[in-house]
């Protein structure tokens, strides 16, 4: 059995400058709510949520790393059982978000 390439090569990373882009969108979104008022300190509310955003990331490239063992370790199993690596990539990796509290 020929397994596809890893999700994860094919997966395009955020940049910095779209991690940016969506830190101001949320800052935005603060903003306009009514309850919320961030009109001081917007640079360090602006990296915390760049951080959080970069945090989530790497969480979760963690966990993709972490399906891709499981996977590479269990690949006689999978290729004897004809099973479809992409949906098995997809099911481990909400099971593993799931004992890890991680929400997709």
């Amino acid at each position: 059995m020929n397994f596809p390439e890893s999700p994860l090569e094919a997966v395009l990373r955020l940049s910095k400058h779209k991690i940016e882009h969506l830190s101001d969108k949320i800052l935005k979104m603060l903003q306009d709510h009514p309850r919320m008022h961030p009109n001081e300190n917007i640079d360090l509310v602006t990296r915390s949520i760049d951080d959080a955003i970069f945090e989530n990331m790497k969480a979760e490239e963690e966990i993709d790393d972490e399906v891709e063992k499981l996977v590479f370790a269990n690949k006689n199993e999978i290729s004897a059982m004809d099973m479809d690596v992409g949906a098995l990539r997809s099911q481990m990796k909400r099971e593993l978000c799931r004992k890890q509290g991680f929400i997709l």
